[in-house]
């Protein structure tokens, strides 16, 4: 969803972008390439930094969503965001190449208050996990890096990650727990610019959170939702018996995916 804004955001810039996926696309853009790579073989990872001439790497390649994907266990996770990560990781690191490695704030996970770079990541689902164990990697293998975790991004188009937040099931029925939630979201326009501006910018081994300056108020949207003849109806549940559905969830679960749904609804990140 995010790669193609990003191809077209660097060449707009003057830069030229070599485009690397698992198949090729319908895109004519002069200034890209476009390479055909399974991120999984490291031999093809060192040939490809090999051949031509990269003076800065974004990793945007995940797994994060699994509409569709058969296999969602921890071990399909691992090879796609982390051990593919590493070969590119390593690939930059031999030729001191720095990187942009593009996580998520699930990397975070159940953590309440103000949450910082620096905050201690407590991740809960596969994604947030492999993400937050790429970080890690990244750290360990090069010694020139920045990370970005970015809140959910949505585009004009593509609201996904962000309907979770107040529908139960799009487009008719919506949720509000109490008066509504608030919610740190990203604009793809913005996460586009903070990937183009970076590679003119110093790289200085260190972690920022990407995000909307404004929150999304689930109240306002669902409200507008109505108007456009969505939200048809609305599911309203007071806000303490959602906590106290958390807590015997957690009795229940422990800390598990059904969990962190709940507890992400309840206390939405908030971050420096």
């Amino acid at each position: 969803m995010i790669g193609g804004y990003v191809v077209k955001g660097l060449i707009e810039k003057g830069h030229k972008v070599i485009g690397v996926d698992r198949r090729t696309y319908d895109v004519q853009l002069q200034g890209l390439t476009q390479i055909v790579l399974d991120l999984s073989s490291k031999e093809a990872v060192m040939q490809l930094f090999d051949d031509k001439k990269i003076d800065r790497a974004i990793h945007l390649a995940a797994l994060a969503h699994t509409v569709g994907v058969k296999d969602t266990s921890w071990e399909a996770f691992k090879k796609v965001n982390v051990d593919c990560a590493e070969n590119l990781f390593e690939a930059c690191a031999k030729r001191n190449i720095p990187v942009l490695f593009i996580s998520t704030v699930d990397a975070i996970g159940m953590v309440k208050g103000l949450i910082t770079p620096e905050t201690e990541l407590n991740p809960i689902s596969n994604y947030g996990k492999s993400k937050a164990l790429a970080e890690g990697r990244l750290k360990e293998i090069c010694k020139v890096w920045n990370i970005y975790r970015f809140s959910p991004v949505y585009t004009e188009d593509v609201k996904r990650d962000i309907q979770k937040r107040y529908y139960l099931k799009y487009p008719d029925w919506a949720y509000l727990i109490g008066g509504g939630q608030q919610f740190e979201v990203l604009n793809v326009r913005k996460a586009v610019s903070s990937m183009v501006d970076w590679v003119d910018m110093p790289v200085d081994n260190t972690i920022h959170i990407i995000k909307d300056e404004e929150l999304l108020d689930s109240a306002k949207v669902i409200a507008e939702e109505k108007v456009e003849g969505r939200a048809k109806h609305i599911l309203r549940i007071p806000r303490w018996m959602v906590v106290c559905g958390y807590y015997v969830i957690k009795l229940v679960f422990g800390k598990s995916n059904k969990t962190y749904l709940v507890f992400k609804a309840l206390w939405p990140f908030r971050t420096e």
